[in-house]
């Protein structure tokens, strides 16, 4: 007969009873339950964001405050006196991610190895109170990894008690229990809206519009404004320049009968803006000093984990994970030298000459090793392929030695400069790594082996890939085998020359986010390594149903190349249809010349797309991924300077050197010819329907018999059954030559946010046509599609809907158009085409500054030097804005569109510059 009982709610009632039916419950499944003590019970979550050190969790306090609820009471009954002390002991592999608290609220001493913990209890009367604590949610990574050994296996969520006596005889077993730690649950979409965040970023040099996100904050401002929920700015000196906060966090809860701890998942990302290096500020602080508070909790443990790596010696040294982004940057910028090396190569050189090169010195994705090593020699043949370029009659660059000589000249001094930055030993393969004082981080040295290397490359890929992102970790509603949801993760699985196998996504978060399954909520990977970025964002959105609220799937909005494309043809047919004879001989086998950019003859007259727009080209020391211009937009640059010479009020420039910080204007306006002119068959690649035998890109790499869009539907379609799938407008880049990957065109559609019941989608820019004209189009494309009824398109909802007013977000100095010249007359050079041909130039410049009275000067520009949100008096429907208002009015939605054209240069959108705070879903139980 025992002697003594461990008491805990084991019934799951929340309370602790001690009566005989909970007491026998004690080993039945999932036992008691504790979540993780994560969060700070004495603060209150502040209106506004500051600058701030991190908050104290509660799980770091020495003696717990009286109202702390998270530690799971427990209960020492005597039944009989015996002699000897008493211990608890955990054992469990998530053991040591526990303590044991006793009645003043301060933890007992706990000592043991591997997965068993003994805890010695103070003499006391009985019952004795103590509880249980949780100090990390289940499953997260080990605190420390020998880089030279295989990674330890990931822990568990149960948890066995036991209450121990020593006895003269031996150690006696009074009690056995069992706990189980509550699993992580992430929120999605259908969770109540009670703040959104969202960085403010400002830059007051106007030549740099494209640094500043006011119009962005503005409007999304305005839509949060009408359903009363608070729009949290994070400002500058908080956050340093970094915009991408739902890269930064990800938001869900733990569950036990006391109720739901929310718990923000601190996603391991160091990275800041793309357009800044990976040491620059990032978001990290505003994570960890902002949102601690009562019931919201914080998981650390992706930015705790530590490296340790080997020296030739034997000696060792420890990397942490914040430190270990310095390591990232040397490394990152040796890969990023050496693919720029190899685009400067196949920009001026020719086919055989690329070639060549590759045959010699391996593609751009070599491992750093022998990347570092190669660097002079492949600077060498930079500069052979520039003499012979300057050389050839036939070449592009004939006599531009000059120019070539200042290409070469920046690319040797980037290598000269790793040189210097990552020395190699002589004798031995072996390199030294110097890591730069940061911050509060010392200066770290490490020399190692090339296996060594190797292996730091391939972790620190892993560990700070963007695959961890928030924008890859996406919440699917629930169905009948995930009662909790699913969780859509955009990851690649690939085996390795030595027979291991590789992920986009960290192992240890993919782990993490499978090791939660017992909340019910499973793991769904798609394929994104055809994205530049890679995120999930950029592929679908789900969206809860306002019209059958009782419906728990929802819809997923996705990208869509195929709704684009059918758009833009039946764009193509219905102005063809518009021209007169003439006009007709100029378009029927359309070239691309300059008196035939714009298409605004006829009957039926289209808009370019991305009118007055530019796009960034932008290379900063450091920088983890230098932004250029899309590959359709250098194709057509290339093509008008070499074949058509000057466009006037259209210039079109090249950034002349991958290196050079900043270039002129890029105009981003196309027409629909010049798209479909300059583009390769990606779009069309995406949506394919049907295997067609193995194809090859430009470099040679094998592209997928079905496209990777319409795999991603079917898995989808799989896991969820009869789930609506409805799609969104999305034109995509042409494929890099090197790394075969491509982003999204025009803005992308599906990366929106759910603010019901508005959908904040970004701004298409769009082509745009007369409203008759526009709702023949939509006709023609929605008869191909089941998303939308083609009856919804009448010229009365367009109009009801605001769709035939154009609007342009500009401030003095922003407007891509000609180079010279006041701001209206830039407007009207990037909108000409809104007006039949022939229209007066000074008219339409009239119409423009009567439309928005106030906003210029005598002069025509623009007063002052803030954002001003412009209208353009053409009447025109943007036609991917009405696909999308239709597909958001099909579930209930309106659409608040927002300015996003700041995010989509960089490579993302809104739903990437805004995170939300929602409310848990209510009565999930999972442990039912």
């Amino acid at each position: 007969m025992t002697a003594y009982r461990l008491h805990a709610d084991y019934d799951r009632d929340g309370r602790v009873s001690a009566r005989p039916g909970e007491w026998a419950r004690r080993l039945a499944p999932p036992g008691a339950l504790v979540r993780a003590n994560l969060d700070n019970d004495t603060r209150r979550l502040p209106a506004k964001v500051t600058p701030g050190d991190p908050v104290e969790l509660d799980r770091e306090l020495p003696v717990k405050t009286a109202g702390d609820d998270e530690p799971a009471g427990l209960l020492v009954e005597e039944v009989a006196a015996a002699p000897g002390p008493l211990f608890v002991v955990l054992e469990g592999a998530d053991a040591l991610r526990c303590a044991v608290i006793d009645a003043t609220g301060r933890r007992l001493a706990g000592a043991g190895a591997g997965n068993r913990v003994r805890f010695r209890l103070p003499v006391g009367p009985f019952p004795r109170k103590l509880s249980l604590e949780a100090v990390d949610l289940p499953a997260v990574p080990a605190g420390n990894t020998v880089l030279s050994k295989p990674p330890p296996g990931l822990p568990g969520n149960r948890i066995t008690v036991r209450l121990e006596r020593d006895d003269p005889g031996g150690t006696v077993v009074e009690d056995e229990v069992l706990f189980t730690l509550s699993p992580f649950v992430l929120i999605g979409n259908a969770g109540a809206l009670e703040r959104l965040y969202m960085c403010q970023v400002t830059s007051d040099d106007l030549s740099r519009p494209l640094d500043d996100n006011q119009p962005a904050v503005a409007e999304v401002q305005a839509a949060l404004q009408t359903i009363g929920v608070p729009l949290t700015l994070i400002p500058m000196e908080a956050h340093g320049g970094d915009s991408w906060i739902q890269d930064q966090y990800q938001l869900g809860f733990t569950e036990t009968p006391d109720g739901p701890l929310r718990v923000l998942l601190h996603t391991p990302r160091t990275r800041s803006d793309a357009a800044q290096g990976v040491v620059a500020p990032n978001l990290s602080s505003v994570v960890t000093g902002h949102f601690p508070s009562r019931d919201l909790g914080l998981c650390q443990s992706f930015w705790d984990r530590e490296l340790t790596i080997t020296s030739p010696d034997g000696s060792t040294g420890r990397l942490g994970f914040v430190g270990s982004d310095r390591a990232l940057v040397i490394m990152i910028r040796v890969k990023m030298l050496r693919r720029q090396l190899f685009e400067s190569i196949a920009r001026i050189g020719t086919e055989v000459e690329l070639n060549t090169t590759v045959a010699v010195f391996g593609d751009a994705t070599v491992e750093f090793f022998r990347a570092r090593n190669e660097l002079p020699a492949l600077a060498g043949r930079l500069k052979q392929v520039a003499k012979a370029a300057a050389d050839r009659p036939d070449s592009p660059w004939f006599k531009q030695h000059d120019k070539l000589a200042r290409l070469v000249q920046n690319a040797e001094k980037q290598v000269e400069e790793v040189r210097r930055e990552i020395p190699v030993p002589q004798g031995a393969p072996q390199l030294r790594l110097r890591l730069p004082a940061v911050g509060k981080l010392p200066q770290q040295e490490f020399l190692m082996a090339e296996a060594e290397v190797g292996r730091l490359e391939k972790r620190l890929q892993q560990w700070h890939s963007s695959h961890n992102f928030g924008g890859n970790i996406e919440v699917g509603p629930p169905h009948a085998k995930a009662p909790a949801g699913v969780v859509v993760v955009g990851n690649q699985t690939t085996r390795q020359p030595d027979g291991s196998t590789a992920t986009d996504m960290d192992p240890e978060l993919l782990a993490f986010l499978r090791g939660q399954t017992q909340s019910g909520q499973r793991v769904l990977e798609v394929d994104t390594s055809w994205l530049d970025v890679g995120h999930v964002d950029e592929v679908l959105a789900f969206v809860p149903d306002l019209r059958d609220p009782q419906s728990p799937s929802g819809a997923v909005l996705r990208s869509s190349p195929l709704v684009a494309l059918r758009l833009i043809e039946a764009a193509r047919q219905e102005f063809m249809a518009g021209l007169s004879p003439g006009e007709l001989t100029r378009y029927k086998n359309w070239l691309p010349i300059r008196a035939a950019r714009l298409t605004y003859e006829g009957a039926n007259p289209v808009t370019h797309l991305l009118r007055g727009l530019q796009w960034l080209h932008q290379h900063e020391r450091g920088q983890l991924l230098p932004i250029e211009p899309p590959e359709i937009y250098l194709s057509m640059a290339t093509w008008y300077r070499d074949f058509s010479g000057p466009i006037p009020n259209s210039p079109l420039p090249l950034p002349d050197s991958p290196w050079r910080p900043t270039t002129p204007s890029l105009p981003a306006g196309i027409s629909i010819f010049e798209f479909d002119y300059f583009r390769d068959g990606t779009n069309e690649d995406l949506e394919d329907p049907e295997p067609a035998g193995p194809r090859a890109g430009p470099g040679g790499a094998p592209i997928p018999a079905k496209g990777q869009l319409t795999e991603t539907e079917e898995k989808l379609t799989t896991e969820y059954g009869a789930i609506e799938i409805l799609k969104l407008p999305v034109l995509f880049d042409d494929r890099s030559a090197l790394a075969e990957q491509t982003a999204a065109f025009t803005p992308n559609l599906a990366n929106l946010q759910v603010a019901a019941p508005w959908l904040l989608v970004p701004r298409p820019h769009g082509p745009r046509m007369d409203v008759e004209a526009a709702v023949r189009v939509l006709r023609t494309v929605a008869q191909q599609f089941r998303d939308v009824k083609a009856s919804r398109f009448t010229p009365q909802w367009l109009r009801a809907r605001g769709l035939d007013r154009t609007v342009f977000w500009a401030r003095a100095g922003s407007v891509a158009g000609d180079l010279a010249g006041d701001d209206a007359e830039k407007l009207t050079s990037a909108f000409l085409d809104g007006w039949p041909r022939g229209t007066d130039r000074r008219e339409i410049r009239r119409q423009i500054i009567r439309a928005n009275p106030g906003a210029f000067d005598s002069r025509g520009f623009l007063r002052g030097s803030a954002w001003r949100k412009l209208q353009i008096p053409e009447r025109k429907v943007d036609l991917f804005e009405a696909w999308t208002e239709a597909v958001a009015d099909r579930l209930g939605y309106r659409v608040s569109w927002v300015e996003a054209w700041y995010y989509h240069v960089r490579l993302g959108s809104i739903h990437c510059g805004t995170n939300t705070l929602r409310a848990a879903p209510a009565g999930l139980r999972w442990w039912r």
